[in-house]
């Protein structure tokens, strides 16, 4: 089995959690819904219940760019930068290690480069999520920021769930998906009504719900969307 190979396994198996639950104690720490957390490149988070998000700063508002659930670690070289910071998305509880410790551990268990290829990846996602989140029309950045939700959610992909209907977090209301879109409530509101005339998404109730055939038709990063673009493109 190559690294990449076993890499796969530690990130389907939660290899690491697994290890660090049985060879690593800390005190679980509490943060309540929107309170911020405070951490630096000497440390990292493990989250053990609820949803953290990586705001940033864009001089016009704070934006969502990254979310961490249950079983997720949080660290990166960005939050050195004042405009990064970290907020409980609701009740949340995580421990926190000593990087220095965490990675001695680590490196004699031969775990330390697949805990870092854990971490790169979450920190290219993170700068993928801006990069989409900053430049793509508001219609397309409501379809990635409800399709990042709905996988930090479930654990996968739009494209691979099996049941029609899905519910959305609690915590999900026009004002947080304002914060990910990068847009003013009203915008959002109105692209949102746009959808639920579609039969997309549900949103006049207390939990959302999303229909995940029609979502799937309508949105551009589906691959059905994709296809059915590039039939349209060669036809014309």
């Amino acid at each position: 089995m190559d690294f990449l190979e076993f890499q796969s396994f530690v990130e389907t198996d939660d290899l690491l959690v697994s290890h660090i639950r049985r060879h690593f104690s800390s005190p679980i720490q509490r943060e309540r819904k929107g309170g911020r957390i405070c951490s630096n490149q000497g440390k990292v988070l493990l989250i053990k219940k609820g949803t953290l998000a990586l705001r940033y700063n864009n001089r016009h508002r704070d934006v969502i760019c990254q979310l961490y659930s249950k079983d997720a670690f949080v660290y990166s070289t960005i939050l050195n930068d004042e405009r990064f910071y970290l907020e409980a998305l609701e009740n949340i509880e995580y421990v926190e290690f000593s990087l220095d410790e965490f990675s001695l551990q680590l490196e004699e268990d031969q775990l330390f480069s697949h805990f870092l290829a854990t971490i790169l990846s979450s920190e290219e996602q993170a700068m993928k999520n801006r990069l989409i989140l900053e430049t793509e029309k508001l219609e397309n950045r409501l379809f990635y920021a409800i399709e990042m939700i709905f996988e930090n959610l479930y654990g996968h992909k739009m494209e691979e769930a099996e049941e029609t209907i899905y519910v959305l977090p609690a915590w999900l209301k026009i004002k947080t998906l304002a914060s990910f879109a990068n847009a003013s409530v009203v915008a959002v509101s109105r692209n949102l009504q746009g959808f639920s005339k579609k039969g997309l998404i549900e949103t006049k109730t207390t939990i959302w719900k999303v229909n995940i055939k029609k979502w799937m038709e309508e949105s551009p990063f589906s691959n059905s969307t994709q296809n059915r673009q590039k039939v349209q493109k060669n036809t014309n």
